[in-house]
């Protein structure tokens, strides 16, 4: 029995030895495909025509999303919004954001715009509406603050201000452009 023992002994530990090296080597192949797709950037779900209403305690409307598709990808948790249109409600005003498309972080702190960004602010006082254009553009919701290093045009009625590079703060209503800024003014004639 002993001879025995002693023979199968070394049989069982080669075979063990020889799976954990087929283990290690199939764990360790970039090209395994089981590796491969946990790494693709696939989505795990798409939801067609978006519209999204978000309501402050009391129940008073402070913002809504409409948009032609949400994509959703599981292995960085972001999100893409094809055609967003997003509108703040701020007392008796709102704000309109529009994009070509937008991408969503995974902690919902930081959007991407891309495409044809138009952001536009009622009119106020009698003065006209202030449109901001834009091709890309970063905005921090929690924040309130917008930033685009791509040229941007800012106007309100006649008035044309251009620039390199913005950073917009919605608290405060205040937009710093920067680069080459040039502008038109246009003041309204008193009667």
């Amino acid at each position: 029995m002993k001879a025995i023992n002693a023979t199968l002994f070394p049989l069982i530990l080669v075979g063990l030895l020889a799976a954990l090296t087929f283990w290690l080597e199939r764990a360790s192949n970039p090209d395994n495909p089981a590796r491969k797709a946990a790494k693709r950037h696939d989505p795990d779900f798409i939801i067609g025509q978006i519209n999204m209403r978000h309501f402050d305690e009391r129940g008073t409307l402070k913002q809504a999303l409409l948009a032609d598709t949400m994509t959703h990808y599981p292995d960085d948790d972001s999100s893409l919004i094809a055609k967003p249109n997003l509108t703040y409600y701020l007392g008796s005003s709102s704000t309109h954001l529009a994009a070509n498309t937008a991408q969503v972080s995974q902690d919902n702190k930081r959007v991407f715009l891309h495409g044809d960004v138009r952001l536009t602010k009622p009119p106020i006082d009698g003065r006209p509406a202030t449109v901001l254009q834009t091709d890309t553009m970063t905005v921090f919701p929690d924040d309130d603050v917008a930033i685009s290093n791509s040229h941007v045009t800012i106007s309100q009625g006649q008035t044309v201000v251009s620039g390199n590079s913005i950073n917009y703060n919605g608290k405060t209503s205040v937009s710093v452009l920067t680069g080459s800024v040039k502008g038109t003014f246009y003041r309204a004639k008193k009667s």
